[in-house]
């Protein structure tokens, strides 16, 4: 059986050096990401110390302290991909939690986004998720079938909008839906 890889404080900066130099992250999920690599490294059945805990804790906060994390930031670019992929905010706001933003820092993007009373962000979505899906206008005219207005009803629902948005969307001519887009 192999010999466990020696567990450090240096090895852990470098881990976290990678993987951020791969993906953005949050605070929580960078500590995540650390502790599933100390798991690995230790022998099966043995739990990760007190010490693991703290170098952990000390490379996530030299990673914030250095700008590598921000969660704010990341909330907001985070926020802006699922907007442009067609994604509700309920939706929007369960992967913030997921991802491990604080929930502080989601109620300020949430207010700062809302102060735009000229927009309204989920009928944004919806367009952005037809367009990307090619529903309503966007579907090919030689496609175009009850029933597949019907499935395009249910899809569009099971990703979170309400029926009146979702009629509203599809009875949209294609210059409307653009204009709607983020």
């Amino acid at each position: 059986m192999a010999k466990p890889k020696k567990i450090s404080e240096g090895y852990l900066e470098r881990a976290a050096l990678h993987y951020l130099g791969r993906f953005s992250s949050t605070e929580a999920n960078l500590r995540a990401v650390l502790e599933r690599k100390v798991r690995r490294r230790l022998e099966e059945g043995q739990e990760v110390s007190s010490e693991h805990r703290g170098w952990i804790a000390d490379v996530a906060q030299k990673c914030v302290k250095y700008g590598y994390v921000d969660d704010a930031l990341y909330a907001k670019s985070r926020y802006e991909s699922l907007l442009r992929k067609g994604k509700p905010l309920r939706v929007i706001s369960q992967d913030l939690r997921y991802k491990g933003v604080p929930q502080d820092i989601i109620q300020e993007l949430f207010a700062a986004i809302q102060g735009e009373p000229e927009v309204d962000i989920d009928l944004s979505a919806a367009a952005a998720y037809a367009k990307r899906r090619r529903f309503g206008p966007f579907r090919r005219a030689d496609r175009y079938s009850e029933e597949k207005v019907e499935k395009e009803k249910a899809a569009m629902m099971r990703a979170g909008f309400p029926f009146q948005m979702v009629q509203r969307i599809l009875d949209a001519t294609e210059e409307e839906i653009i204009q709607l887009l983020p």
